[in-house]
Formats: C-alpha cells, sequence, structure tokens
C-alpha cells in the first residue's frame, strides 16, 4: 500500500531517475518557486529587485547562485512579509524551532508540502534502508513525558509510537520491549547513553534491525558504539525544522542523499560555489512550500558536496554534513574564530574514543571531556592534548576529564563543541 502512495507521486521513481531528468525537474521547481516568490511573497519581490534578479531570466540552475542569501535573523525581522497571506487563511501548518541560539522561529506549511515532507519523504528515505510498511517504529523525541504519554500510537504510513529521551533508561527499556520496534529514530547522544546503560546489564533488544539518527552531529566513535550495543545499523538523516529532511544515508554510508526533488543543497566559501569535497556553509532552497519559501536559506551548519556517485545505483547527488548548529566556535585569545569541524574531523580519528564534547571555558582553557573505558584514558589523553595544541596553536591551556556521562542540553539536543563564554549569537566563518 505503502509503495503505491509513493510511487503515485513520483516519489521512489526520482531516486532513481537519470540525471538529466533530476536536474531538469530541479530547474522546473526552481523556476516556479522562485516566480511564485516574486508573485506572491513581498519580501522576495523587494530583495530581487534589489539584486537585479528575476526568476524569467533564470536559464540554470546555477543562476540561483546570483540571489540574495536569508539568515534566521532577517526571517524572524522580516517574518510577516515571508509568508503568502492568501495561502495562511487556508489550511497550513507549522513548526517552531529555537536552534542553538536561542532565537525562537516559526515555518509555516501549506497543506501538500507538509504532508509530503512530513511523512512522504521520510518513509521514502525509511523504505530505501530497508524498512517495511508493515515494521514498527519507535520515535524519540524532546518532549516531556506528560507530552509523549499524550500522544497515542499513530499508523500514518508506518506504525509508530513516541518516546521521550527523559524517560528513565529502565522504562524506556520496558516501554521497547513491549512494543517491539524493528527500527528506532532519534537523536545519536541518547542512543549513545542508553546502549552504555543497557551494555551495563546486557540488555538487547533483538527486534530492533535499524537505528536511524538525526538532530545531532553524529561522532563516528558513537555510531560505532551503538552498532556494536544494540546489534543494529546506523542510518544518519542531516534536515532542519525549516525544510524537514533533507539528505540521508543509505546502505553503502557513502554520503548523504540529498532529497533533490525537494530541496536544493549550496555549499558555499567566502560565499562562492565551493568545490565538491571543500567544506564551507550549507545554504537551502526549498522547492515546494508555497506559504513561506525559505530561498537560499543559510543554517550556519558545515557540509560538503560529494561529486561521485553512489554505488547503490541510487542518482540523488550526494553530500556530507559536518559539526554545525549543534556546535559552537572556539575563539582563540588573539581573537582568531575556530570552527567546529576542524576538531572533530581529527579528533574522531583516535581509536577507542567512545564519546567526546569540547568545551571552551575561559579564554586560555579548553576543558574535553571524554568517554571511555579505563584502560585506554591516558593514551587518549595524551593525543587529544595533542591535536588540539595543534589546533589552537598552542594558545590553550588543555584539560583532559573522564566521565561516564556527559550531559545533553536543555532541548534535548547534544553539542560537540560548547563556548561558555560566547555571547550567544552566530557566527560567520
Amino acid at each position: 500500500m505503502l509503495n503505491k502512495i509513493l510511487n503515485r507521486f513520483l516519489l521512489q521513481e526520482n531516486i532513481f531517475a537519470a540525471r538529466e531528468v533530476l536536474d531538469a525537474l530541479s530547474f522546473s521547481l526552481l523556476k516556479k518557486q522562485l516566480m511564485h516568490a516574486y508573485l506572491k511573497i513581498p519580501y522576495y519581490k523587494k530583495a530581487f529587485d534589489e539584486a537585479d534578479v528575476h526568476p524569467e531570466k533564470l536559464k540554470t540552475i546555477y543562476d540561483l547562485s546570483s540571489y540574495p542569501i536569508i539568515t534566521k535573523d532577517i526571517v524572524r525581522f522580516h517574518h510577516s512579509e515571508l509568508i503568502n497571506q492568501k495561502a495562511i487563511l487556508r489550511n497550513n501548518f507549522k513548526s517552531h524551532t529555537s536552534g542553538s541560539t536561542g532565537q525562537p522561529m516559526w515555518t509555516y506549511y501549506d497543506m501538500k508540502s507538509w504532508i509530503r515532507k512530513k511523512y512522504l519523504i521520510k518513509a521514502r528515505a525509511r523504505m530505501e534502508c530497508g524498512v517495511k510498511s508493515n515494521e514498527r517504529i519507535a520515535i524519540f523525541e524532546s518532549a516531556s513525558l506528560n507530552q509523549t504519554k499524550q500522544r497515542k500510537s499513530r499508523n500514518i504510513l508506518l506504525p509508530v509510537k513516541v518516546f521521550s529521551i527523559f524517560e528513565p533508561y529502565e522504562e524506556t527499556i520496558k516501554g521497547l520491549y513491549n512494543f517491539s520496534p524493528h527500527a528506532i529514530y532519534g537523536p545519536p547522544s541518547f542512543f549513545f547513553q542508553l546502549a552504555l546503560f543497557m551494555a551495563k546489564d546486557n540488555y538487547r533488544i533483538p527486534s530492533i534491525q535499524r537505528i536511524f539518527t538525526s538532530s545531532e552531529y553524529l561522532q563516528e566513535n558513537v555510531r560505532n558504539y551503538i552498532e556494536k550495543n544494540f546489534h543494529a545499523g546506523v542510518y544518519d538523516v542531516y534536515g532542519s525544522t525549516e525544510f524537514k529532511e533533507v539528505a540521508w544515508e543509505c546502505e553503502k554510508h557513502e554520503g548523504y542523499h540529498i532529497n533533490e526533488d525537494e530541496v536544493i543543497v549550496e555549499v558555499l566559501q567566502n560565499g562562492k560555489p565551493a568545490a565538491p569535497g571543500v567544506i564551507g556553509n550549507i545554504v537551502l532552497t526549498d522547492l515546494r512550500n508555497a506559504v513561506m519559501p525559505l530561498i537560499r536559506f543559510q543554517l550556519f551548519d558545515k557540509g560538503m558536496l560529494v561529486e561521485k556517485k553512489c554505488s547503490c545505483g541510487r542518482t540523488f547527488s550526494l553530500m556530507k554534513p559536518y559539526a554545525g548548529r549543534s556546535s559552537e566556535h572556539i575563539i582563540l585569545p588573539d581573537g582568531k574564530v575556530l570552527s567546529p569541524y576542524l576538531f572533530t574531523t581529527s579528533i574522531e580519528k583516535i581509536d577507542r574514543l567512545l564519546q567526546y564534547q569540547i568545551v571552551q571555558v575561559t579564554k586560555e582553557k579548553i576543558l574535553v571531556r571524554v568517554i571511555t573505558d579505563d584502560e585506554n584514558f591516558n593514551q587518549i589523553a595524551i593525543e587529544l592534548r595533542k591535536i588540539i595544541y595543534n589546533i589552537t596553536n598552542h594558545l590553550m591551556k588543555i584539560e583532559v576529564q573522564q566521565n561516564t556521562k556527559i550531559d545533553i542540553e536543555e532541548n534535548g539536543k547534544f553539542k560537540v563543541v560548547k563556548n561558555l563564554i560566547l555571547e550567544r549569537k552566530e557566527i560567520k566563518i
């Protein structure tokens, strides 16, 4: 039944479409969306005119780079001007996010795009990873216990039950045994802590075949530990509240397949398109939302485009995200700002390191919290100090602290890099 629904909306076929077909589809959707924004959204009409760009002049998808970029601050300040006021009066849906900055923002969707983004696109990706239409999925959210108790199990495309990440681990395991999910979906930091708890008493939930992680940067050491203790493969998902699911890993894990029939992903370095394999700022353009289309929206995430095709045979282009909104930046005593991916890409080469967090405590001091076994801690501490000394040009004092648990934030997310002295604002790199 679900396959028929996905095929009816041409969702499943798009994943394996010829490159020229996908390019033509993306360009057609983009031009239509730009024209819609120009005619229906006051902010874009003014911004496009000021930038001297017009949808009718769009010749290729690469011409999008001439259009102005918007940020969360722009959306918050010009919120009413970025909404199709006529469409908002009819059936619509909305999502709220405060992100890592504590600044609230609402995004509105028309019913058709909401259904696609919230259910169909997600179901398509899960099924491409092997989930069957009758399999149960346990979704872990940062909702309170009372909120999850009020939300009954639902069967929209796939049988789903919602759990809270704040529930005691004993109760979580009991609930998973009772529900017997074939797959679980949630933040990797939560599954890592749950795996640590399960390993102590040799708990195992045999029904779980696949684990889908999202909302946070997935450390490779964390992925390996989760897979080892759950005896199930991990598939990471990249997305945001504003765009929902943007890209996802398949069974080959060679990159993240971009949902090219929903969103355009750009990677910019110094404001210009970065070459494949070069890390830059991720900028997204929505191709479907008619109520509040976000065009060239900069998330302040880091990532890169992957030039090669995936060996799985799917033709959706590949990308790789790096530490972004779930992390902050390190500021050296001389004022130089260091992006979190400088640390993560080096630290994750260390063997036997299960989980870590980098915290800038003062202008001159960095604390590294780690979870590892006692036998390997001293050697890991030496390697960590050496790596971070080099990255920070020997300007920082480095303390490595062994932990049994690293706390998540109040919003339920885990920060790989924290800056305790940094003002809560986004910094352009």
